[in-house]
C-alpha cells in the first residue's frame, strides 16, 4: 500500500482517498466496489504525471526543458510531449490568452509565495516578451522539445491537472468502476451517476464568500466539471484583487470583469486549458471560444451576476430564490 489515507464512505461499501500531488490536496471516491489496489494504482498515475511535468521537480520534463532553453532541445516523454502539443493548440485557439510559456510571468508575480509583491510595469514588460508559445518547437517524431531564447519556460501547471484527473477516470474504468467521484484540487470528474441513480450535483463555489459557500449547483453525469476564480490564490492591495490568473497579453492578473467560470466538459485536460483561456478572455469573447470547442459554461461577473449559457439552463440551479434574484432574476435572465 501507498502512504495514502483510505475510508470506507457508506452508503453501497464505497472507499475514498486522500493524498497531496500537483500542488494541491486531491480526493478519489469510488462507489459500488472497495479495491484499495485500483485506488493505488489511481494516485501513483497521479505521482507519476507530477514527478514528469510539475515546473518544481528539478528532474522532471519539465524542469529539463526550462533549463535547456536557448541551448538546445531536450528528450522528453511522449505524453509530455502530447500535452505540451495541446497546450499550443488551446494557444492558438485562444488567441493566446492561454499560454503555456506563461512561466516567466508565473515567477515575476509570485502569487501566493511573495507577499503582496506587485512588479513595476517596465519588469512586466520584459517578462511578457519571453512569453510566446511559437518558440516552443516540438518534434513528437523523436519526442523533443526546445525553446528557442534563454530564459522562456513552459509552465503545465494549467492543464496537467486535467489530465491527471482524465488519466485516474480512465484507470478506474478500466478497473470496472460504474460510480465514482474525482476531485484534483478543483478539476471535478464524475463518473456514471451518484449510487442512487441520480445526477451528481457539483457545487459552483461563490468566488467572493469563503470556500464552501456555493452560488448554485450543477447535475452532471459522466462529465468533468473545472473552475478557475479569482479566489484561489490572491491579495488584495489598494482595493484591488491580484489573482494568480495571469494574462499572458498584458503581463499582468486578467482583467475580463469575471470572478470565476465553470465549463463542463468529457475530457478535464481540454477543460482545464479552456477554463483558463475563457477567463482571461471575459463572458463575451470567452462565449466564441466555448462555441468554437461546443462546450457549456456558468460565469460568474464581478459584480455577482450569474449566467449560464443555453444548453446549461436545465442542469444548473441557484442555491436558492433570494440568491436567484439578487444575481440575475429569474431562470431566463441567466441565459446567453
Amino acid at each position: 500500500m501507498i502512504a495514502t489515507a483510505i475510508e470506507v464512505v457508506n452508503p453501497q461499501r464505497g472507499v475514498r482517498c486522500q493524498f497531496e500531488a500537483l500542488g494541491t490536496l486531491n480526493t478519489i471516491t469510488v462507489y459500488g466496489r472497495a479495491d484499495d489496489a485500483l485506488l493505488d494504482c489511481a494516485v501513483n498515475r497521479v505521482l507519476e504525471i507530477d514527478s514528469k511535468m510539475s515546473a518544481f521537480k528539478a528532474s522532471s520534463d519539465i524542469s529539463r526543458l526550462n533549463r535547456s532553453a536557448g541551448r538546445e532541445s531536450v528528450k522528453l516523454s511522449p505524453e509530455t510531449i502530447s500535452l505540451l502539443c495541446l497546450a499550443k493548440t488551446f494557444g492558438t485557439l485562444s488567441g493566446g490568452a492561454f499560454d503555456v510559456t506563461v512561466r516567466p510571468l508565473a515567477e515575476l508575480w509570485g502569487i501566493g509565495k511573495k507577499h503582496n509583491f506587485i512588479p513595476t510595469r517596465n519588469e512586466r514588460d520584459e517578462a511578457a516578451k519571453l512569453v510566446c508559445d511559437q518558440d516552443l518547437v516540438i518534434n513528437r517524431e523523436d519526442s523533443t522539445a526546445y525553446l528557442k531564447r534563454p530564459k522562456q519556460a513552459v509552465d503545465l501547471g494549467g492543464i496537467a491537472k486535467g489530465y491527471a484527473a482524465d488519466e485516474v477516470k480512465r484507470i478506474l474504468i478500466e478497473g470496472g468502476v460504474a460510480s465514482a467521484l474525482v476531485n484534483l484540487g478543483g478539476n471535478i470528474v464524475a463518473i456514471g451517476t451518484h449510487p442512487d441513480g441520480k445526477p451528481w450535483r457539483i457545487g459552483v463555489q461563490n468566488p467572493a464568500a469563503a470556500t464552501g459557500e456555493y452560488l448554485g449547483v450543477l447535475s452532471v453525469a459522466d462529465k468533468t466539471v473545472v473552475t478557475p476564480g479569482s479566489n484561489e490564490q490572491f491579495f488584495m492591495k489598494d482595493g484591488v484583487r491580484h489573482h494568480h490568473i495571469l494574462d499572458p497579453r498584458t503581463g499582468a492578473p486578467a482583467r475580463s470583469g469575471l470572478l470565476s467560470v465553470t465549463a463542463i466538459c468529457d475530457r478535464s485536460a481540454r477543460a482545464d486549458a479552456l477554463t483558463t483561456a475563457v477567463f482571461v478572455l471575459g463572458m463575451e469573447q470567452g462565449m466564441k471560444l466555448l462555441q468554437k470547442c461546443n462546450t457549456g459554461a456558468v460565469f460568474v461577473m464581478e459584480d455577482l451576476q450569474v449566467f449560464a449559457t443555453e444548453g446549461l439552463l436545465t442542469d444548473f440551479s441557484m442555491s436558492n430564490t433570494k440568491k436567484q434574484q439578487s444575481l440575475g432574476g429569474n431562470h431566463e435572465d441567466r441565459q446567453i
